[in-house]
């Protein structure tokens, strides 16, 4: 793990439980020298991510700057957004955009289409298990096998992943016949009373870019037929994809840097070619 893995990992120790925390709690969470500790939290501070008060650490407001800022200029949630809204009202559910960074699929945008939402444990902000859902799993199913791999090998004895497979092969092959489908649904897995279906999102070099998720109450999502709603979910996922990948073109063709223009070279006006003088003509001279 690098220095500044292991500096950002300061911020993930604060929860609604842990709203406060001292050096000395920091260091001891983190296994971290109290050298190193001090260091971290200073730099933190400096940074506006940390903010401290008679030696208590809080997070900091650069944070809610940085949420500010993505929420303006992320090419995913700007592509998925009105997309995701419009499905979700239309069929009366919760719809979620999700997306990935190392081992963890974060929810990034919410919209409640029912008349009645239902409560959710894991909406916008909140980290979704790895291996539970139909939203984990359809990211993981479109992930490159040398990044499964990775972390087949790190999570390999926990029982949420061995419930997908018991072996490497096994957990492979499971994730093979959700991308050969295309979407997932699954049912109480996070939340008692809720079923959700899901589709990936792809950028335009087929790696996976997020997932787009729709969550019912359990009762009325038995009113659709699955593979209706799966055929509809993947149409307005792959219309995401596409958004996405204009968007992302975009953004890297304005901020290109622009060649400045050549300079034409002046060119000396061409030389006249010399007239040819016509003879002199010898006057005669009279003899006598």
């Amino acid at each position: 793990m690098s220095s500044l893995t292991r500096m950002l990992s300061v911020l993930d120790l604060f929860s609604r439980q842990h709203t406060t925390m001292t050096a000395e709690q920091i260091a001891e969470a983190l296994n971290l020298t109290r050298t190193t500790c001090y260091r971290y939290t200073r730099e933190l501070g400096h940074a506006g991510l940390l903010v401290s008060d008679g030696g208590q650490f809080m997070l900091g407001p650069r944070i809610i700057e940085l949420d500010h800022r993505i929420i303006e200029s992320d090419p995913l949630l700007n592509a998925g957004r009105p997309v995701v809204s419009s499905l979700a009202s239309s069929l009366g559910a919760t719809g979620l955009l999700s997306t990935s960074y190392d081992d963890r699929i974060i929810n990034v945008f919410e919209h409640q289409g029912a008349l009645v939402p239902p409560a959710l444990s894991f909406g916008r902000g909140t980290t979704m298990p790895l291996f539970r859902s139909s939203t984990s799993k359809v990211i993981l199913a479109s992930m490159s096998r040398s990044r499964l791999k990775r972390i087949w090998k790190v999570h390999q004895l926990e029982a949420d992943c061995r419930a997908i497979g018991e072996d490497w092969l096994a957990f492979w092959k499971t994730l093979q016949t959700i991308k050969r489908q295309g979407y997932w649904m699954s049912a109480g897995e996070l939340d008692r009373g809720l079923a959700g279906i899901a589709a990936p999102i792809l950028f335009a070099t087929g790696e996976v870019a997020g997932s787009l998720s729709l969550v019912f109450a359990a009762e009325e999502f038995k009113q659709y037929e699955t593979a209706l709603l799966g055929a509809r979910l993947l149409g307005a996922a792959s219309l995401v994809s596409r958004a996405l990948a204009t968007k992302v073109h975009d953004t890297v063709v304005a901020s290109a840097p622009v060649a400045p223009a050549k300079r034409a070279r002046s060119r000396a006006p061409a030389k006249a070619a010399p007239v040819a003088k016509a003879p002199r003509r010898r006057k005669a001279v009279a003899k006598g």
